[in-house]
């Protein structure tokens, strides 16, 4: 293991622990899931709601980056799960390079999908008060299928941000505790 060390430490610990996880792994295959779902239902209904024709447009995109960017996180921990393997300078070479490119890449996609939620916001919540799930020849239809993932897609996503900085939080303070007993 001594011989780990020289690649392994300047990355943080829980770091290598996450990301060198073949749990992590698992989980992110499973998080394909919603991705998937938003391009099928997305594509599905594409032309069945004309209140706002950009909801299925949403939804696909979405879909897509969501694709990309797990599909891109399962590179980089594929990456740190080979350097774990291979220790050597090489592989550390190969899987920072790798890594720095995809964390580029991964960081504009973060700004895009910001940007595209708060439209989304816009399209879906926007026309909550008028949308006609049920008579498709009113021009206020959408497939209710459809717009209610759509909606529901969105409530997940604000649960999910609020769960994020609640655990985030905790976290911070337990270290403080930690660090606080540790120092007396």
């Amino acid at each position: 293991m001594a011989d780990t060390e020289p690649e392994l430490k300047y990355i943080p610990t829980p770091v290598v622990a996450i990301l060198g996880s073949i749990y992590t792994l698992i989980v992110l295959c499973i998080l394909l899931i919603f991705p998937v779902l938003e391009l099928a239902f997305g594509s599905y209904y594409r032309s069945q709601c004309p209140i706002e024709p950009n909801i299925p447009v949403y939804l696909i995109v979405t879909g897509a980056c969501g694709l990309a960017s797990i599909a891109l996180t399962i590179v980089i921990v594929l990456s740190f799960l080979l350097l774990i393997k291979k220790s050597n300078t090489a592989s550390a070479i190969a899987v920072g390079c790798t890594v720095g490119c995809v964390l580029i890449f991964l960081v504009l996609m973060s700004f895009f999908l910001f940007a595209w939620f708060i439209v989304g916001n816009v399209w879906i919540f926007g026309v909550h008060k008028r949308v006609d799930l049920d008579n498709e020849l009113s021009t206020n239809y959408c497939q209710r299928t459809l717009y209610q993932f759509a909606f529901t897609m969105l409530i997940i996503s604000y649960v999910m941000c609020v769960l994020s900085c609640c655990c985030s939080c905790c976290r911070s303070i337990f270290q403080a505790k930690t660090a606080l007993k540790d120092g007396t």
